[in-house]
């Protein structure tokens, strides 16, 4: 549940770039970064990146991420970073029209759920 929590919620531009300003540090520089060398608002490269992801990893490699952080102290930050550092590390950047229409769009109800799950 970790990873869709994970699509889900960053797949709205603004919840994505709030989500990396939680992160923070160089990391969230290099993204920065990246996305303006792409001529991308930082929300928008992270929710390519993240769709990206949801679009073209199989059921083994989602299910790797999520065991990856299921006990870390803040799992979807730490699911975020791995999916954004494997697309630092892959440039050139994917951007296509698949990537970005395979994954719906951020669900409020989807977030209402999580928000109400966590807290």
């Amino acid at each position: 549940m970790v990873i869709l929590d994970l699509i889900n919620s960053c797949s709205n531009d603004k919840v994505a770039q709030a989500a990396l300003a939680c992160i923070g540090g160089h990391f969230a520089e290099r993204v920065r970064t990246a996305a303006g060398e792409k001529g991308l608002s930082v929300g928008k490269y992270v929710v390519l990146a993240v769709r990206e992801f949801a679009s073209r990893t199989d059921e083994a490699t989602q299910e790797a991420l999520r065991a990856k952080v299921v006990r870390d102290d803040q799992p979807l930050l730490r699911g975020l970073r791995e999916v954004l550092e494997a697309a630092l590390e892959r440039d050139p950047f994917f951007i296509d029209g698949e990537a970005a229409a395979a994954t719906p769009p951020y669900a409020f109800s989807v977030a209402r759920e999580n928000a109400l799950r966590y807290h």
